[in-house]
């Protein structure tokens, strides 16, 4: 079989989103919170931040076709939501702020969004708000929209900065810990390349919290060298192996069978993240899974380097490389090699 991780690695190069060395995300997201700090209603709180979603995980790609460069920051109000029983209106001190200096703001259910264009790319900051000085001591999240209905508007308990941090230090092991994100980024670059435009898609989170259960590294051990030499094509395998393997059936509201996959956020409100798709949405995600798997398996165990790479490209897009020619194994010295899969 042919050794692709080359081929991984040079698509993980093609499509890792690295915030910090990106200076356009970098003072936008800092124009915007220093704007908001200087325009915000006399009557606000206070307010601290903190980076979340891909921006702070480590797990960033590069958006495909028209795709906007997005950042998730949180605003942690020193307010208790007693005190504001409508969540709306210390959205609208962040909401209103923003207004005075920018064009295209929306208030959603979940955050206040800012989009903005920079030459040829587009990009939008998404900003949570929070409220950080509650009597229980926990974190609740403003919900609601600007015309929001008493009943579709709450402050749902929360906690992104353990979420943020459970899944930064996944797993324990810097090395493996690597080799997740580049898993979870093939994962999510998959999942851009392969449900374009289809409303409530698997997401990006959703793919990262199910790694928390289904990942597993993959290396050999070279013993004599004391060096690991990863495989993230085996290590994909094991992960949407695993993935499959956790959907279950569940009676829908019309009381029909289903298979569902349910990945559960490991912090508060503790949602299954994916429990918005239809049962025909999560059927389409359980057959591209399947379509995944086998393209894995067969680049596996492929000889010929080039038909493994087209095999992996029907999968992950143009970004994938695909050598010119076959290449062939290069030899080495005799050594004891351990094959290594994690729990």
């Amino acid at each position: 079989m042919a050794n692709l991780q080359k081929y991984f690695k040079g698509f993980h190069d093609a499509i890792k989103l690295e915030y910090d060395d990106n200076k356009e995300l970098r003072d936008k997201r800092d124009e915007l919170i220093n704007f908001l700090r200087e325009n915000m209603p006399k009557d606000a709180c206070p307010f601290e931040t903190f980076n979340q979603g891909s921006y702070s995980m480590f797990t960033g790609i590069k958006p495909i076709d028209d795709g906007d460069y997005d950042i998730d920051v949180a605003l942690l109000f020193n307010l208790s939501k007693d005190d504001y029983p409508n969540p709306i209106i210390v959205k609208k001190w962040v909401h209103d702020s923003i207004c005075m200096g920018y064009d295209d703001v929306e208030m959603k259910k979940p955050c206040v969004t800012v989009k903005f264009e920079s030459g040829d790319r587009k990009y939008h900051v998404d900003f949570a708000i929070f409220s950080k000085e509650n009597q229980d001591n926990n974190t609740y999240m403003a919900k609601g929209k600007l015309h929001s209905t008493p009943e579709n508007r709450c402050w749902e308990h929360s906690a992104p900065e353990k979420l943020v941090n459970d899944i930064k230090g996944f797993p324990i092991d810097a090395q493996d810990r690597e080799q997740f994100r580049r898993v979870i980024r093939y994962m999510k670059r998959w999942k851009d390349n392969k449900f374009k435009g289809q409303v409530n898609r698997p997401s990006g989170i959703g793919l990262t919290v199910a790694g928390l259960t289904h990942f597993q590294s993959k290396y050999t051990f070279e013993f004599f060298a004391n060096t690991r030499t990863y495989n993230d094509l085996d290590a994909l395998e094991i992960f949407v192996q695993n993935m499959l393997n956790s959907f279950i059936s569940v009676l829908d509201d019309d009381l029909e069978w289903e298979d569902r996959l349910r990945v559960f956020l490991p912090t508060p409100p503790y949602n299954d993240i994916y429990g918005k798709m239809t049962g025909n949405q999560m059927a389409h995600f359980k057959e591209k899974l399947e379509c995944l798997l086998e393209k894995l398996q067969n680049a596996k165990v492929e000889m010929d380097p080039v038909v493994a790479c087209e095999l992996l490209a029907e999968e992950f897009g143009d970004d994938f490389p695909i050598p010119e020619t076959a290449t062939t194994a290069q030899k080495r010295g005799p050594s004891i090699i351990i094959d290594n899969s994690s729990a």
